[in-house]
């Protein structure tokens, strides 16, 4: 029976297999329906769980050479222990083939076999898995096919069906001991339909009673999303021993981060999951943070990354530090984070598939510049944007090789040695010397085609089929040719799945191609569906199923597991605009009427109406005010930006008056003053961040006065209304109407906090600011310093938040003169920045820069030109 089992360093999925005896010639629509929708059900549901789940059927994998030498019982009769107690027997009117002899040393390995002989290996099999000891056979299961079958069959194939009469009898012996061994039956299955059901309905029970869920869960959705991405990948790899020395020898340095490349699908991810795994058992006491990009809808975000890194950090290092909520603050936190593990020890931080990032993010400047030694990093990506970021910062790379001769055979050997199948060597050779199995992704892909493929006396023609795939970019381009594999696996799909609804597997790919975080099942059946009614399940299950291996599922949305299958997809049913758009306005009507799920509405509607050019209904969309306050309330308004920008420069939409217009519909709804104020607050934000002082200095304006009005002048929410309106005031030049505002929210803060607290220190620090800008030094000298001595205190000697204080007090003295005074905060500033953020990040080429002005203006040339 099938255990979960615990390895030092990580997890390691239990693994089920399931034998299938049947006689083979007679029970082809039986397999179909195992291959295609019992076995890919089953498979599901274990992974759903954490278990492998493997069939084996020998209707094609024993060699020509294991016939000629005598081996098919042994391998039938070891395929069934490794499978115990697992069994399935299927019968019909055949008997099944008898070998002429059984050889000495088989009965002297298996001595029931001596009284056997003249048996089939079909019943052979079923003795050793079930019939010898039916009390220790927990997962056998026995199926007769209805003898009224042949009567449909024309007379032609109905030779092929039953057994010659000499044989008849035997048959009937076998199901009379299978029916009075107690274990379970089921007589008569009308076809292969009825078949599906049964095995269903018997062998799961069973599975999920030996194999109940884990215990221990992850955290979140995410971590268990992305260490099921990862396991994923452990299952089927060759060790490939000069990449991981190459890795090992990075984890022990204390060099900058190493950047691995090559080509898509050449198995970086997998290297990486199989390394770590490796890693964490040699190296308990290190800790490690993983994310991989391209796992799940939500692991491209790069804000999300960022919060699951400091998060991480912060289970790992106690610290009760809180993880800040906005974007910029949680950027300008993951430097701080990453320099408290340093101090702790030796952490390893691997950002897989940087190039799958959202698209704003591949330029890679929220990413540390710099990372202290104690603090190993190892980045992973394909050429593009987040390359050339890297390759600015001069990272070392480490290109990942193909596969060569040894590795390709050893991985198609235990690729479907797992399910006791085996290639001749006629079959492996050409795939061994096809180019395009090179890449990893290109042989596991033909190696699934192959292993469901039914008809072995055709397996040669199939394999023939996909390697001689013509690419159309030059002689070879693996690219293209791994596009033309999937391709014909689109076809194959067509073939086997568009019967009962015409194109059904071009548009529910389409449909997942188009949508931005993924669909859930029930979003594309209602999609999909008529009058209202969503696609019926048994019209799409089986194509579900045939996806599992290309699709990822994070909690219920569905998306491509590999950008190859994307890229497919997008060749083959949306190679342009025209074809696109359609797509995208399907799924914006779609999520337009979707109420139950706002979260998705809202993540969802904008952004396919921003592809489908609909700018008139984007601008509605956004204006919606729960559409606004979701994205503003998550600090999203990067989003908002990105599509006011296409309405302003190809729609001629302007956000200011937009706006004004909804927070002018909402007042008129009479909510109460929480809601109106905080709407305000929220609009006039995103109004300032467009630049538009204008408009968002009366709904600042209009935002204090309620607040006031509602919750006290005194309130810790009233000081944030007068910093956010001197905010504005202070950038549009009007110092004289910011000042005394900014002097009520410290007077606030420092009556709620306390004059030692952080917050108070932001207000000291506006303030000083803001009279900084006037020129009136003498007024803002002193809230400068006392800034910046609450952040030593509070925040301590090394906190980016305390550089800040040090330069500004510097920049201030050095406005005055006070060149000497000013040099040693500047140095002092740079020094933190260095060491925190890095030597590349923008706030330590601004101290660079402030104090190379400094020694300039000192008329000290020579130390000022290299900084």
């Amino acid at each position: 029976m099938a255990t979960r089992e615990s390895v030092e360093g990580g997890s390691q999925w239990p693994v089920v297999r399931l034998f299938v005896s049947s006689t083979f010639g007679d029970m082809f629509d039986e397999f179909e329906v195992l291959v295609k929708r019992v076995f890919p059900e089953l498979r599901l549901r274990c992974r759903r769980r954490r278990v492998r789940f493997m069939e084996v059927d020998l209707r094609w994998g024993l060699t020509q050479e294991q016939f000629q030498q005598g081996k098919v019982i042994p391998v039938c009769l070891s395929a069934v222990d490794d499978c115990r107690p697992y069994f399935l027997g299927i019968l019909g009117e055949r008997y099944g083939w008898v070998p002429d002899s059984l050889d000495a040393s088989l009965i002297e390995q298996y001595p029931w076999l001596a009284g056997h002989r003249g048996k089939s290996v079909t019943e052979l099999e079923i003795l050793h898995g079930a019939l010898n000891d039916p009390a220790a056979a927990s997962g056998a299961f026995f199926y007769f096919r209805d003898p009224k079958f042949m009567q449909g069959l024309p007379l032609a194939k109905r030779a092929a069906y039953t057994s010659a009469a000499a044989e008849k009898q035997r048959l009937s012996d076998l199901k009379a001991r299978i029916r009075a061994s107690g274990l379970p039956v089921r007589e008569n299955y009308a076809d292969a339909d009825a078949l599906e059901r049964f095995i269903l309905e018997d062998i799961w029970p069973v599975i999920e009673k030996d194999l109940p869920p884990p215990k221990e869960e992850a955290r979140d959705v995410e971590t268990a999303q992305q260490q099921a991405w990862a396991e994923y990948r452990t299952a089927v790899y060759i060790p490939r021993e000069d990449h991981f020395r190459k890795l090992d020898q990075h984890a022990v340095g204390d060099g900058p981060p190493l950047v691995l490349t090559g080509e898509s699908g050449v198995g970086k991810s997998a290297l990486l999951a199989n390394w770590l795994q490796r890693y964490k058992q040699a190296n308990p006491h290190h800790w490690v943070v993983v994310h991989y990009i391209g796992s799940s809808p939500g692991s491209a975000d790069h804000v999300g990354i960022m919060r699951r890194i400091i998060a991480a950090l912060k289970e790992h290092l106690n610290d009760p530090e809180e993880i800040p909520a906005k974007a910029d603050e949680i950027e300008k936190a993951l430097p701080v984070w990453l320099a408290k593990a340093s101090a702790k020890g030796r952490t390893l931080l691997v950002l897989d598939a940087l190039n799958q990032l959202d698209e704003g993010a591949r330029d890679l400047g929220w990413l540390p510049g710099y990372f202290f030694p104690n603090v190993r990093v190892v980045l992973s990506t394909l050429p593009g944007k987040s390359l050339e970021a890297l390759e600015r910062r001069q990272w070392p790379q480490y290109r990942i090789r193909g596969l060569d001769l040894a590795e390709k055979e050893a991985l198609i050997t235990k690729v479907l040695g797992g399910y006791w199948k085996a290639l001749e060597s006629g079959q492996m050779e050409p795939i061994l010397t096809a180019q395009p199995t090179e890449l990893p992704l290109y042989l596991l892909v033909l190696l699934e085609e192959l292993r469901v493929f039914g008809r072995y006396e055709e397996l040669n023609e199939r394999i023939r089929y996909y390697l001689d795939a013509p690419a159309d970019k030059g002689p070879y381009d693996s690219a293209a040719k791994v596009k033309e594999l999937y391709d014909r696996v689109l076809t194959r799909w067509e073939q086997a799945f568009d019967k009962d609804r015409p194109c059904l597997v071009q548009d529910c790919l389409s449909l997942i191609w188009a949508a931005r975080r993924g669909l859930s099942e029930e979003e594309l059946l209602g999609i999909l569906g008529y009058d209202g009614d969503p696609l019926p399940q048994e019209k799409w299950r089986a194509l579900y199923l045939a996806l599992q291996d290309s699709l990822n599922e994070s909690t219920d949305l569905m998306t491509f597991a590999h950008e190859y299958v994307k890229a497919a997809v997008q060749e083959k049913y949306l190679p342009d605009e025209e074809a696109r758009r359609p797509i995208h306005t399907e799924l914006a009507k779609y999520f337009e009427t979707l109420d139950g799920r706002f979260e998705r509405k809202v993540d969802e509607l904008p952004w396919q109406l921003c592809q489908a050019a609909a700018w008139e209904e984007l601008k509605r969309c956004v204006c919606i005010v729960k559409v606004f306050r979701q994205l503003a309330e998550e600090d999203r308004n990067y989003e908002l930006l990105d599509y006011w920008n296409k309405l302003r420069y190809l729609g001629g939409q302007d956000a200011g008056e937009a706006y004004a217009e909804m927070v002018r519909h909402f007042e008129q709804t009479k909510p109460g003053d929480e809601d109106i104020s905080r709407l305000l607050g929220l609009v006039a934000n995103f109004l300032q961040l467009t630049a538009a002082y204008l408009t968002a200095e009366p709904l600042y304006r209009r935002a204090l006065e309620i607040r006031e009005t509602a919750f006290g002048s005194e309130d810790p929410d009233t000081a944030v209304s007068l910093n956010n309106l001197a905010e504005v005031l202070h950038a549009k030049g009007d110092y004289d109407a910011a000042e005394p505002l900014l002097r009520r929210a410290l007077e606030i803060r420092e009556k709620a906090f306390g004059p030692e607290h952080r917050n108070t220190a932001t207000s000291l620090n506006n303030l000083a600011y803001l009279l900084d800008s006037k020129g009136d030094y003498e007024a803002a000298e002193p809230l400068y310093r006392r800034a910046l001595a609450i952040r030593e205190k509070v925040l301590g000697p090394e906190h980016p938040d305390t550089a800040t204080s040090l330069n500004n007090l510097a920049g201030l003295l050095d406005s005055k003169g006070h060149y000497d005074a000013a040099e040693p905060l500047y140095r002092r500033a740079l020094a933190i920045r260095e060491k925190v953020l890095g030597q590349e990040h923008p706030s330590t080429a601004t101290s660079l820069n402030n104090l190379a002005y400094l020694l300039d203006s000192k008329g000290v040339y020579e130390a000022a030109e290299p900084l």
